[in-house]
Formats: structure tokens, C-alpha cells, sequence
């Protein structure tokens, strides 16, 4: 059984979740992995520290992050929530075996999706994971069945959008900046945007970035590297596995397709 996700054009449908768990209990970690794989979600990686889980979420861009509240290091998985919600586009919920107030009040600065509290069985972690992704995407839960808010930017707020994204897409643009465009929150904002282009700010910007790349790789002579700085890469490596992670090759590959 797979948890319900928005897919593109805000409809719902079953789709498999690819899930990250930082938890520093090895054993629950393990135990917490063969329970989603049986529920039908992907497990992307396990991690048991900050810096662990920041390198997971770069790499793999995972639907929903499990964390836990104590993790190894100096940094909690409070402060790990913080730096996820700010820097990816993601569900988060916390794992604790610790439900006084005192716990929960201090988490709830980072807006979390869910709590799953330790033990957990089968049941309430398939739970925790369709309230998370319900709460995540601001919708509702009517009759047993997760309905999507259908809640989209504006046409100005679209149009304006598209052409700040195009006009500087030589240079990282956030989320925050985007939003302020709109006069709107960005948690609100990166809602009304999934909901008018059926994905996150981040990845809709790599895809962009991505398609100019190509259009500068088959009509100018430029260099990968001058390239990978045109969109908004601040060096050659990361644009070329950004780049093969989209479009399945290398820019090099690519620019031999398709002027031979």
C-alpha cells in the first residue's frame, strides 16, 4: 500500500514515497526502513548526523524526511528540520520518543508535518506518513480520501514568476525572494506554486535551468564551464551532475547528439 502524493495538474493518485530517515538508533533505523519498503515507499538513505542528512537531501531530494529529534553531533534534529525547510522543497516529521510538551513546543518553531513517537508499529507509521504528506500540501482529509487543495498562484503572480525565473536564471534565486515577488509567505507561496506548476520551486528551477543549458549547448561554441555560469552553476562539476541527473546524460553527450 503507497501513501497518496500530488502529482502534476494537482490530482492524487498512488505513487511510491522516497523517504530519508535520520535517526542515530541503528536498530530502529533498520526496523523503520523494512517497515516503509513493506508499506511500498522507497527508502533513498539513512544518516545519524547533521552534516549526514544535509549531503542525503542534496543528493536524493527525498518526498518526506523522518527525523529524529536527538541525533548524533552538536546539532539536534531540530536544528537539521530548520536548515531542510529552508534549503528543499519536502515534508518533514519528527521521530521521538519524547512527548512533553516542553519537546514538542520546541519543535513546532520548525512547522513539522507529524510526530511518530517511539515504539512505533506498521500501522501508525502508515499514519504518520499520509498525514505528513496531507499536511505538507495543505490539503484535506474527506470521507478516508486525501483531497488536494487546488489553490494556485495567480495568473500575474504566474507571469511574474516565470519572467524573473527566466531573466535570472545566471544566478541562484530563493524561494524567499520569489515569494516576496508575490507578496506572499513562502511556505504559502511554494504551496500556490506546486499548485500552478506541479512541482517544487527548486526542482521546476532546475528543469529550467537544464533546458537552457541544452538550447546554449546545440546553438553556441561556448565552453561546458562558461555554460554551467550562463544558469546559474558555480562551477563545471556540479552542473554536469545536475545536468546528467536530468537529462540522463552529460552536456558533452548531449552537444555531440545534437550537432553531429
Amino acid at each position: 500500500m503507497a501513501a497518496l502524493v500530488v502529482t502534476q495538474g494537482n490530482e492524487w493518485s498512488q505513487k511510491m514515497l522516497r523517504i530519508m530517515i535520520i535517526e542515530n538508533e541503528r536498530i530502529l533505523a533498520r526496523d523503520l526502513k523494512e517497515t516503509l519498503r513493506s508499506l511500498g515507499h522507497e527508502v533513498v538513505g539513512l544518516a545519524t548526523n547533521f552534516c549526514d542528512a544535509v549531503a542525503l537531501a542534496s543528493e536524493h531530494e527525498p518526498d518526506l524526511a523522518l527525523v529524529d529529534i536527538h541525533i548524533d553531533g552538536e546539532r539536534d534534529g531540530i536544528a537539521l528540520a530548520t536548515e531542510l525547510r529552508e534549503d528543499h522543497e519536502m515534508a518533514i516529521a519528527f521521530l521521538t520518543s519524547h512527548a512533553d510538551h516542553k519537546t514538542v513546543l520546541k519543535a513546532s518553531i520548525v512547522r513539522p508535518n507529524g510526530y511518530l513517537i517511539k515504539p512505533f508499529d506498521t500501522a501508525s507509521v502508515d499514519a504518520l506518513i499520509n498525514t505528513a504528506m496531507a499536511n505538507y500540501s495543505g490539503s484535506q482529509v474527506d470521507g478516508g480520501k486525501i483531497v488536494a487543495s487546488a489553490k494556485a498562484l495567480s495568473t500575474c503572480n504566474r507571469d511574474k514568476v516565470e519572467r524573473y525565473i527566466e531573466k535570472h536564471l545566471d544566478r541562484p534565486i530563493s524561494v524567499e525572494e520569489l515569494a516576496e515577488l508575490c507578496q506572499l509567505s513562502s511556505a504559502e507561496f511554494s504551496r500556490q506554486f506546486r499548485g500552478s506548476f506541479g512541482a517544487p520551486p527548486h526542482k521546476y528551477m532546475a528543469g529550467e535551468r537544464i533546458d537552457e543549458a541544452k538550447r546554449l549547448l546545440r546553438n553556441t561554441d561556448w565552453s561546458i564551464a562558461e555554460i554551467a555560469l550562463a544558469v546559474g552553476f558555480s562551477n563545471q562539476a556540479h552542473f554536469t551532475a545536475s545536468f546528467r541527473k536530468i537529462a540522463e546524460t552529460t552536456p558533452s553527450c548531449y552537444r555531440r547528439f545534437t550537432q553531429s
